[in-house]
């Protein structure tokens, strides 16, 4: 969530230790956390060994959402001749064509990617749908299979608007992966909603 803060810092001051210090931070977060094998983020340091009921690795649906979505936004930021730009280039692209295949058959993303999906969630759904779609509009997914993707992620996520205009199925605050009801909402799962929204709006 932080390194499009810190980009955007030296965009503003032209101090290029700002983004120094996000680039960096930024990778050895990732050489810790990321599973290279599932291209997915560990929550933290406490899931590397655990497992759930059905034996499988815990990779928590929002963490990894709040992790591509960000991913999206240090594109935007960051410049175009920065040396590290095709890893961070290659990073999404691995994440995303393996969230591709995780989405299920409602449009919505698992809340533990490997577990089936037992009831909607909101929050990660929102962040994925928002960075394939920010993607494809950016040139770096094509737009097959990952339209398809982004428009059954965004009718899932109109779907669980209430009458009321509150979004529904949305985990509330936590650590890890946790039941969700259609009454529950927060403010995070409509700032996702707002995102994906932003760039489903521009796709073609």
């Amino acid at each position: 969530m932080a390194p499009p803060a810190w980009l955007a810092l030296t965009q503003a001051t032209g101090d290029a230790r700002y983004l120094a210090h996000a680039d960096s931070e930024f990778w050895a977060t990732t050489g810790y956390l990321s599973d290279p094998a599932e291209h997915l983020f560990y929550r933290d340091s406490r899931f590397f060994e655990q497992r759930d009921a059905g034996g499988r690795r815990i990779f928590w649906g929002r963490g990894n959402g709040w992790v591509f979505a960000g991913l999206a936004r240090i594109l935007t930021e960051l410049p175009a001749d920065h040396p590290n730009r095709a890893r961070y280039e290659s990073l999404f692209k691995q994440m995303a064509a393996r969230l591709a295949g995780l989405q299920g058959r409602n449009g919505y993303w698992p809340v533990s990617l490997l577990a089936p999906q037992e009831f909607p969630e909101t929050s990660g759904t929102g962040f994925f749908v928002y960075g394939l779609a920010w993607g494809v509009n950016h040139g770096l997914l094509p737009a097959r299979p990952y339209r398809s993707s982004v428009e059954r992620g965004w009718r899932a996520l109109v779907k669980a608007v209430r009458p009321d205009g509150k979004l529904g199925w949305v985990q509330r605050i936590g650590a890890a992966p946790d039941q969700v009801s259609a009454d529950d909402t927060q403010l995070y799962g409509t700032g996702a909603f707002l995102l994906a929204a932003s760039e489903v709006s521009r796709m073609p």
